[in-house]
């Protein structure tokens, strides 16, 4: 496990993970480099509690299959308080109340990690993990990738970030 400032990436037997807190201007440019989807989070009300985004990189760089339950990845705190990622349904409930749902809706079925991942050998997948915003008072948060496998061994990959608030 290393870091190179905001990205920590975990080499495994057969797999690299990387991944990367986005700030609000970070996911500006995450969908500014694809042009055909809309900015969802730009579409939330001002004021609104945005979810706190992470960009995760999953290269199979071995022989077996890579398995990756974004449903099971927790953000912990330094208390213990947990969160698990965001499901599509839940994000639905979120942006299915703002103006032109549809095309926010199509951009995060594109770009979120919400369904079972299987990924075959040499091959690459990226996508937004979305978290409820943590605690006012955390100071440290643990990214819990929870279900993730490389052929049938489960790999333990937490990643810890410290957190900073933007004004």
């Amino acid at each position: 496990m290393r870091a190179q400032g905001d990205l920590v990436i975990a080499t495994l037997q057969g797999a690299a993970v990387t991944v990367q807190p986005l700030t609000r201007e970070g996911l500006d440019a995450y969908y500014s480099r694809r042009p055909s989807l809309v900015n969802p989070f730009k579409m939330l009300p001002k004021g609104g509690n945005r979810p706190l985004a992470f960009i995760v990189w999953i290269q199979n760089i071995g022989r077996d299959r890579v398995n990756f339950d974004p449903s099971q990845a927790l953000l912990v705190d330094q208390q213990d308080r947990r969160a698990a990622a965001f499901s599509y349904d839940e994000l639905y409930s979120i942006f299915s109340e703002i103006d032109q749902p549809d095309r926010a809706l199509q951009a995060l079925q594109e770009t979120v990690l919400t369904n079972f991942l299987v990924i075959p050998p040499k091959i690459n997948r990226a996508g937004l993990l979305l978290f409820p915003r943590p605690d006012p008072e955390a100071k440290i948060v643990i990214l819990d990738m929870g279900s993730f496998y490389v052929g049938s061994v489960e790999q333990l990959l937490l990643f810890e970030f410290e957190v900073t608030r933007v004004p």
